[in-house]
């Protein structure tokens, strides 16, 4: 059954399954009707919490079918719960009495079903004479369902759209023309078009996993990450075991700077990987690395060494093991990239961290001094240097390797100088040199200047 059948029998005449059975009285549709019953919706929730979260959610504004479509277990969840226009004498007792009492556009109290708890809303008769109007007006809507599916299939994309458009106008709760309409938008490049056509499915159609991925992924382009992880949050509650929707989840979670989230979602998509994948491991290390979660940066950076031996990996899980306080163990992997690559800065200033960790200042000096003379063009080493012979108490030092820092950043950018100036400035301070520290006090302010 494709994506869209359930969809497809959505309209029509009215349905009544098997939670709305245990409403009605036996026999049916004893008694008699009276004139013009007005159009009621149903929420059936397994529990009274359920229940009352989602009376209080319509309380703060949240339109009744959308809660329906949502969290209900009753019938015509995907109509927002209508039931037409529901002779009360086919009600149980208690559910005719509590309908008798609501006005139009109210919700009657809740109450106990054999499938729950239940909350009925009487609907307005404008609302009425909508979803009347819609029942009417669903043939022809479907008709141009039907037409615009094939201009789409045949490539007239532009007839295409103004055939879906037209159907939705007339059946605002078509959710297949919607979803298709989304498609066409993106096709022309349309995204934004494209994006609100898919939240519509996505409300229409709260558990709809493709529609979930697609507009995580259209608003993940967008830049939109916040918004993208929740699409990808709900995509991977629908499906838990789609390594994709965990693996997108983890990379919209690193890009909203939401980095501990990143690091389960990331641990979610490594035990449903069929192969191994080593770039999945990395992504995994670099948001663990930001999370400051030692024990995961650790899983992850093993993993990845055993996918991508040799320098690369003995890197990896030195940063891993440094974070999670296992500095001697991190000295070891450092020791074995330098031995593999001695012309790598990055593998000489880890050594030089983990050996300073461990208390051994001058074999750390001299790994910084070697990381500066290798990638002299990365203030980063100057100033991690600096500090280093500041600790030290040798200022002369520290003084000489910051201003190599200063002239590093010159090509910078303004921010970055005026940090390193200001780091100098400090420095002569403490060594005593007002009138050098004043003139660099200066250079911040030029800096930082708009």
């Amino acid at each position: 059954m494709g994506r869209m059948a359930a969809c497809r029998r959505r309209m029509g005449v009215v349905r009544l399954c098997a939670v709305v059975a245990t409403l009605l009285l036996p026999g049916g549709w004893a008694g008699a009707e009276p004139p013009r019953p007005p159009g009621i919706r149903i929420l059936v929730v397994k529990t009274e919490a359920e229940a009352r979260d989602a009376i209080a959610a319509y309380n703060a504004g949240t339109p009744f079918g959308h809660l329906v479509r949502e969290r209900s277990i009753g019938p015509e969840r995907e109509r927002g719960g209508y039931l037409g226009r529901l002779n009360p004498a086919s009600l149980a007792p208690a559910a005719r009495a509590l309908v008798s009492k609501t006005p139009r556009g109210r919700l009657t109290p809740l109450f106990r079903t054999e499938n729950g708890f239940a909350v009925i809303q009487v609907v307005t008769s404008a609302e009425e004479q909508e979803l009347e109007a819609r029942a009417l007006a669903e043939p022809e809507a479907r008709e141009l369902l039907q037409r615009g599916t094939q201009l789409g299939q045949a490539g007239d994309l532009d007839g295409a759209r103004s055939l879906l458009r037209r159907a939705i106008e007339l059946n605002p709760d078509l959710e297949d023309a919607h979803f298709k309409l989304a498609m066409i938008y993106r096709k022309q490049g349309d995204l934004e078009a494209a994006i609100a056509a898919m939240r519509q499915v996505a409300r229409l159609h709260p558990d709809d996993f493709e529609a979930q991925m697609h507009l995580g992924a259209w608003l993940f382009e967008r830049g939109r990450y916040p918004e993208a992880s929740e699409a990808y949050e709900r995509a991977a509650t629908l499906q838990m075991g789609s390594r994709e929707a965990w693996l997108k989840l983890a990379q919209a979670y690193g890009a909203a700077g939401k980095a501990k989230a990143a690091v389960g979602a990331y641990r979610q998509a490594t035990t449903l990987q069929a192969g191994n994948d080593p770039a999945l491991y990395e992504a995994w290390l670099r948001v663990a690395l930001q999370a400051k979660d030692g024990p995961a940066a650790v899983t992850a950076a093993r993993k990845f060494q055993t996918l991508r031996p040799g320098h690369e990996g003995f890197l990896a899980l030195g940063e891993a093991l440094l974070l999670n306080g296992e500095a001697e163990a991190a000295v070891q992997e450092y020791q074995k990239a330098v031995a593999l690559s001695p012309s790598s800065a990055a593998a000489h200033a880890g050594l030089g961290a983990a050996s300073l960790r461990v208390g051994q200042s001058e074999a750390a000096a001299e790994h910084f001094l070697r990381a500066v003379q290798l990638e002299p063009q990365n203030t980063i080493h100057y100033r991690t240097l600096a500090r280093l012979y500041e600790g030290q108490g040798r200022l002369d030092l520290a003084i000489v390797a910051l201003r190599d820092g200063a002239s590093a950043a010159a090509l910078s950018s303004p921010k970055l100088q005026a940090e390193v100036s200001e780091e100098l400035a400090a420095l002569y301070e403490r060594a005593g040199m007002s009138r050098e520290a004043a003139l660099e006090r200066l250079r911040v302010q030029s800096l930082r200047s708009p």
